[in-house]
């Protein structure tokens, strides 16, 4: 069987819950990766098919898995048990072949292993989760590396879990129905994502025009006194919301924002509209990371009426 790359199977989004039908386990903040071997060696690939395997030479151990296994994972960076993100992405935007081998000894990652595909040319995706994760630990125990982990999880306890996750820093806990399919590209409810839902109110400094107003929003949020940029958004925009705000918008532009921006093709706007803007973490650079638009807000920062847009004319 020679290996071919395939999408993932992907989650949806969840509220913390108890089931004795799901497994739960904690959600590893890293970047999503299948790997496989065959006659011609291993292979490592993202959720576009994007090739890993350069990028990350000291998981050539993979090349020991039997012939025709795909093992589904994250790739993390692991600071005391924990993933840290913002590290993990220095080094997979890094394409220097000498950086990249340096890196693989001074900063090794490591492969968290969640579900077993194929195993020795045998499809596993009909399979329930139950039984490709016995296969899946069977195949971690005899690689025998310990830059290959099995995610290890619980039963029943997911609101728990989700509460204890969350406090050690973890991004948060995925939820496996234990019967469920493996559905390549596809987001089924039969994996759930729960991740803290945190929410701030920043103040709209400028956007990025498209065909039908703007495109993007960018918002700042004011550190110690000091207005800075955090984000650009381009989700959570409602149809009749988008309509008003590109009205606001056109009323208020001027060169360029008020705080530096790192988009040269943004159009400024007076910073006194203010909304909502839900998002995952801080970054190290002070911005916000998985940011989505929430709700308009009044022009000193309060909300209006659940749903509605604040008139500011």
């Amino acid at each position: 069987m020679i290996v071919t790359p395939f999408a993932p199977m992907l989650a949806v989004r969840s509220e913390p819950f108890d089931s004795a039908d799901y497994l739960f386990e904690v959600k590893w903040n890293g970047v999503r990766a299948l790997a496989g071997s065959d006659s011609d060696g291993w292979r490592l690939w993202g959720r576009e098919q994007a090739d890993y395997q350069p990028r990350y030479p000291e998981l050539a151990f993979l090349q020991r898995l039997p012939p025709g296994t795909v093992l589904d994972g994250e790739i993390v960076l692991l600071r005391q048990g924990v993933a840290d993100l913002d590290a993990l992405l220095r080094r997979h935007q890094g394409n220097n072949p000498g950086q990249v081998r340096h890196r693989g000894y001074t900063e090794p990652v490591t492969y968290v292993v969640f579900d077993a595909l194929y195993h020795r040319g045998r499809c596993l995706f009909g399979e329930p989760l139950y039984r490709r994760r016995r296969v899946l630990t069977d195949l971690v125990l005899q690689l025998d590396e310990p830059q290959i982990v099995f995610s290890e999880g619980l039963v029943l306890a997911g609101s728990i879990f989700f509460e204890q996750a969350v406090a050690q820093g973890h991004e948060g806990v995925m939820a496996k129905h234990l019967a469920s399919r493996y559905t390549p590209g596809r987001r089924s409810s039969a994996w759930r994502k729960i991740k803290p839902g945190r929410s701030l109110v920043c103040v709209i400094v400028g956007f990025l025009p498209g065909r039908e107003g703007f495109r993007r929003l960018l918002v700042a949020t004011s550190h110690d006194g000091v207005l800075s940029y955090v984000a650009c958004l381009h989700s959570g925009f409602r149809k009749e919301v988008r309509t008003r705000l590109n009205a606001l918008l056109s009323k208020r532009q001027r060169r360029q924002p008020v705080v530096p921006c790192p988009h040269p093709q943004a159009v400024g706007v007076e910073p006194d509209l203010y909304c909502q803007v839900r998002f995952l973490e801080w970054t190290r650079q002070g911005h916000l990371r998985g940011a989505s638009f929430q709700r308009l807000l009044g022009s000193d920062g309060v909300s209006t009426a659940a749903g509605q847009v604040p008139s500011s004319e």
